[in-house]
This record gives structure tokens, sequence and C-alpha cells, in this order.
């Protein structure tokens, strides 16, 4: 085996110790297997670049989440706020009559009884009164309960935003290892890039037709047009050179893999999900034999989707392969090839 050989894969080794996921199967000590191993590697790096991109998403999520928790316990705050000083206004009111009938020997109330024209007059007069003190109660027992439901309202958001902060520091934990990871993978990726480059002798053959296509299409690349997928493949291939980047949505400051197949689709007025793991619910599903320019194309395992491309045909597609990567044309060899979804029509 070549000393370049021995170094990936001791680098490889070394990953997979370090991380608390295994990201492929062994390399076989096979001095014939050298393609072989720079897909592993690869594929290696794609899977803890997604790792880390599915985190950095559920870290974003969360923020949001905890953001809308604290606008809301805020708001609850001062609802409570303003139930309680209604509940004391109410209870002042209240305490002020009962004042007034104690220091008066119940005299007020006395004399609308005593001025009663006649038994009806004394019965209505009462039940004026009886109401009047029912009512003095029940608007304070309607305060209190309103009180009490919104003290319950904040407590619940204050129990949620708790959860919130302790799945967030979780993540956060998580992404500091995965990062700790990223860096064991430098030197990894660094032989893996020397190790072959941009298109090999053999690549650059299978993808001779694929660029004589590509040339011939480069001026639709302004069209937006969902039904002319030229256009699309021509878009697309104007981000080719187009820096990987972890969570990137734009071409400034770059893309991850599902990142740009979004893009280029929201271009056109297609809309699919972020992940890849929500892309590969969108649109139909297609055989591999079927494939057709415009088609997006999965590789890994149906658990674990962790990299997305768009066939452009002739064997190949265009993809933002991973970190340290530029998005580029790469021939469909690839052995964790899984699935394909049509979203243009």
């Amino acid at each position: 085996m070549n000393s370049l050989l021995k170094k990936s894969i001791l680098a490889l080794t070394m990953s997979i110790v370090f991380t608390t996921t295994a990201y492929a199967e062994p390399v076989q000590n096979n001095a014939n297997n050298g393609k072989t191993t720079i897909e592993s590697l690869q594929i290696n790096i794609e899977k803890l670049d997604n790792e880390i991109e599915t985190v950095m998403k559920q870290t974003d999520d969360n923020n949001k989440q905890i953001a809308a928790t604290e606008a809301s316990i805020k708001n609850t705050q001062t609802e409570l706020q303003d139930a309680e000083a209604n509940l004391n206004k109410e209870k002042d009111l209240f305490n002020k009559r009962v004042k007034t009938m104690y220091i008066n020997g119940f005299d007020g109330y006395l004399n609308v009884l005593l001025q009663s024209k006649d038994i009806g007059d004394l019965i209505s007069n009462t039940d004026t009164l009886v109401k009047l003190i029912n009512l003095n109660q029940d608007t304070i027992n309607k305060y209190k309960q309103n009180k009490d439901l919104v003290s319950n309202k904040k407590d619940n958001l204050v129990a949620k935003n708790n959860t919130l902060l302790a799945l967030k520091a979780d993540n956060e934990k998580k992404l500091t290892q995965l990062n700790s990871a990223k860096e064991s993978q430098k030197k990894l990726l660094i032989e893996a890039q020397a190790a072959q480059n941009s298109y090999s002798g053999s690549d650059q053959v299978a993808l001779a037709d694929a660029f004589k296509y590509l040339d011939s299409i480069k001026s639709k690349a302004s069209s937006n047009s969902p039904s002319d997928i030229d256009a699309v493949i021509a878009y697309a291939t104007t981000f080719l050179g187009t820096p990987y980047v972890w969570g990137g949505t734009s071409p400034k400051p770059g893309f991850d893999c599902s990142g740009f197949t979004q893009y280029v689709c929201a271009h056109f007025g297609v809309s699919i999900g972020r992940t890849t793991y929500d892309q590969i619910n969108d649109g139909t599903e297609v055989s591999r034999s079927s494939l057709k320019p415009g088609d997006l194309i999965f590789f890994g395992t149906a658990s674990d989707p962790h990299h997305v491309g768009m066939y452009i045909g002739f064997g190949a597609y265009i993809h933002a392969p991973h970190t340290g990567d530029v998005i580029k044309i790469s021939p469909l060899t690839r052995s964790d090839y899984l699935t394909a979804r049509r979203v243009f029509k």
C-alpha cells in the first residue's frame, strides 16, 4: 500500500474513534482499492457535515422557540400584574363598602329596607341589596380566578422555557463535540483532496458529454421557467465553484448540499424542504433507470440520507460535496446511491 493511502486510512480510523458516531465501514487494506478509499473518506465527511447541519438547524429552531416563549412570559407577566391590580381594586371597593356598613351600623342598607312602601317593595329592595352584596363577592372571585389562570399560564410558560433552555444547552454541547470532530477531520480532508484532483482523468472522460451539454445550454441561465429543464440546469451551473458552507442557503457565503438544491428550485418557483430529510419526501420517486435532468438524487441510507445533488444528465450530477470543497459536477458512480425525486414536472 502506498504511503498516501496508509495515511488516509490512519486518519479515517482516528476520526471514527474520536467521534461518538461511526461514520462508515472500515476501509479494507487493499492497495487496489484506492478509489473506494477516497469515496469512503468523502462519504465520512459528508455524514459529519450533515450531522452538524442538523444540530445547527435544531439549535436555530430552539432559539426561535425560546425567544417566542420569553416574549409570551413577558406578556403574561403584564396580564398577571393587570389581574392583580383589578383584584386589589375590587377588594378595596368591597372593603370600603363593608367599612361604611360597619360605621353606619348598617343604617344605609337598613334605611333602604325601612323606606319600603309595602311588602312587595320590601322584598324587591331586599333582593336588590342581596344582589349587590353577591355582585361584590362575585366580582372579586372572578378577578381572583383570572389571576389564578394567568399565574398558571405563566408557570407553564416558564417550565416550557426551562425545557427549551436545557435542550439548547444539549444541542450546543453536541455542536461543540461535532466541531471538535471537524478539527480531527482536517487532516483526513487534506489527504482526501491530495489523493485526487477535482476531476480525475477517468472522471474527465466520463463527464465529457455532460460538459458539452452544459456548454450548449449556458445561454439559458437567465430564464426562470420551471418547464424549461435546460434553464434549470444552466442556472444551477452558474454556482460552480461556490464554497460549501455548513447551513449555507445562499451564494454568499455559500451552500450546503440541500441549501443549494433548495435555492435552485426556489428560483423557479418550486418549493422543497430545507434538509435532505425533508427533500427526500418532496416530489415523486423516480427509479435510477428513469432519471431525467433536474431530478434530485440522494445518497446514504433510508434512515440517514446524508447527501443530495441534482442530476444533469449524461450520468452526471451537480452538488455541493462537503466542507472544504466547492459546487461541482461529478459522475454518478457512487456506491451509496439511495433514490431520486422528481420535483420539476
